[in-house]
């Protein structure tokens, strides 16, 4: 993994997770479905038939529902010599990785052998004497199997990681985020219910079991996020978006909404759909599982309009940089080039004048937010070089060669952990005991504008208003877009012309 890399992963939370003895045993998929009305089998598609394997995420898209390919263990180039956990001893056995405890939530690290063996031995189900469960979560991919999924053609390229409906591979690399994880674990270890980053869409395959090893899925469609947060807010006492409660089989039955229920075995990729409210519980032996994010567009304005302020509400660390996503991706489809001869021409303006509306209006929003109509004293910390949105100190630091390295500078809310994308207040004055000055703008404590506007200050309450760039620039890639976007459209009514005059001829 590239060193630059901002790898994901939810920090650990002091809360214990509530009600976290839930058990897996005895757990069968059709005996479980008659546990509630509410209950509905995950629809199923074989990637043996393709064209119903198109029809069904588009459906799975469109209406906002998890969906199940089943039986890529089957296809020709599964990679089944590296899908195993010998294999991972032999190769990553010595590295070290970060284990949950399921019962207290508290992590530690140990060799990847020490964590299988470990895991190889215990019960297959929760012991009512025993005080340790470890669940290897949020674990780095190994590259052998980060390249079968991106190089293999197994799986469609829509879905794969910074693949063609994900813009999150637009973020410049020193901006970049990592969302491709493992997750490996035994019976009873579990995610507690949770939605996926931001909303975006979620993605997790079945890679290898041992001893009949399965993991159960309960899961929410995307429309009834909002009922879910309400009914662990009034049930529970919960934020939903804390993560820290185990959802029981008789508190799923007892929701007032449907939820969807499946047995993940080998082979089977479950598609997650954004603010799906999902829990998974392994079951039996050793499970190995793939996991990875996508940001689409309707996962980005999800985030912007509905994700991004719950953030705030609770104060979680919104991580995935959505302002910033939603940044280059504008710059992207900006830039791109006209479609050529040889391709649809009608077909392409229509979907790349879409895409950029989309983000246009996104990024109109973003600039009403963002200005501010008096500078007053406003500093600007972001580099020269553009377009990338890298906040950089004045003088670069150097390496033993007495080379400059460029750094990204990620700046965010000290109070609400949102991410900073141009405008906020800094005070270089109040700091931790023991800290020292800062002797650069933005690495002391930093307020975004709303929470500012909300009355959060510093001790001594004066701070100085901070923006990452002028905003005339962000005022100009705007126009600029909005320029593409009216040759695309003229474009349009040129192809559209020419098809017409094609026929009448005809």
């Amino acid at each position: 993994m590239d060193s630059a890399s901002h790898r994901i992963e939810l920090d650990p939370e002091s809360a214990l997770i509530v009600n976290s003895s839930i058990t897996a045993k005895g757990w069968k998929l059709e005996r479980l479905l008659q546990k509630g009305k509410n209950f509905v089998n995950i629809r199923r598609v074989s990637m043996e038939h393709p064209e119903m394997v198109r029809k069904a995420i588009d459906e799975h898209e469109r209406e906002g529902v998890p969906l199940v390919i089943q039986d890529w263990h089957k296809h020709a180039q599964w990679a089944k010599q590296i899908f195993d956990a010998d294999w991972l001893l032999e190769k990553y056995g010595n590295n070290r990785v970060s284990v949950r405890n399921c019962h207290d939530r508290n992590d530690k690290y140990m060799s990847l052998r020490e964590f299988i063996t470990t895991s190889r031995a215990m019960d297959p189900f929760t012991r009512s004497e025993e005080s340790e469960r470890l669940y290897a979560k949020d674990a780095e991919c190994p590259e052998e199997w980060r390249s079968w999924l991106q190089t293999s053609k197994v799986l469609p390229d829509d879905l794969l990681p910074q693949g063609t409906d994900d813009l999150l591979q637009y973020l410049p690399q020193e901006e970049a985020v990592e969302s491709l994880m493992c997750y490996y674990g035994i019976g009873d270890t579990l995610t507690p219910c949770h939605k996926d980053l931001c909303g975006s869409s979620g993605h997790n395959i079945m890679c290898y079991v041992e001893k009949g090893g399965s993991s159960f899925w309960f899961m929410t469609a995307s429309n009834v996020a909002p009922d879910v947060a309400q009914y662990f807010q009034k049930e529970f006492g919960e934020e939903l978006d804390w993560e820290t409660h185990v959802t029981t089989v008789e508190e799923f039955a007892n929701a007032p909404f449907n939820v969807y229920v499946t047995e993940q075995r080998l082979g089977d990729l479950v598609l997650v759909p954004p603010r799906s409210c999902h829990q998974v519980v392994n079951h039996g032996g050793l499970t190995m599982k793939m996991s990875w994010s996508r940001m689409t567009f309707k996962g980005l304005r999800t985030a912007l309009h509905y994700e991004l302020p719950i953030y705030r509400r609770v104060c979680r660390p919104e991580q995935y940089r959505v302002k910033a996503v939603l940044y280059h991706s504008l710059l992207h489809y900006t830039a791109e080039p006209q479609p050529s001869p040889s391709t649809s021409i009608a077909t392409s303006i229509s979907s790349r004048m879409k895409s950029l509306k989309c983000l246009l209006d996104l990024f109109d929003e973003l600039l009403c937010e963002e200005f501010v109509s008096k500078r007053g004293r406003q500093i600007n910390v972001l580099g020269e070089n553009r377009p990338g949105l890298r906040a950089r100190p004045p003088s670069l630091p150097q390496n033993d060669k007495g080379q400059k390295i460029e750094q990204s500078r990620n700046v965010a809310c000290d109070f609400c952990g949102a991410d900073i994308f141009q405008s906020f207040f800094e005070c270089q004055s109040c700091l931790s005991q023991g800290a020292e000055k800062p002797d650069r703008y933005g690495d002391g404590l930093l307020i975004c504008a709303p929470c500012y506007v909300e009355g959060r200050s510093c001790r001594c309450g004066v701070m100085t208003p901070v923006q990452c760039r002028p905003f005339v620039e962000l005022l100009q890639d705007r126009n600029n877009a909005a320029n593409a976007l009216k040759q695309l459209i003229e474009g349009e009514s040129r192809s559209i012309a020419t098809i017409v005059a094609e026929l009448t001829e005809r």
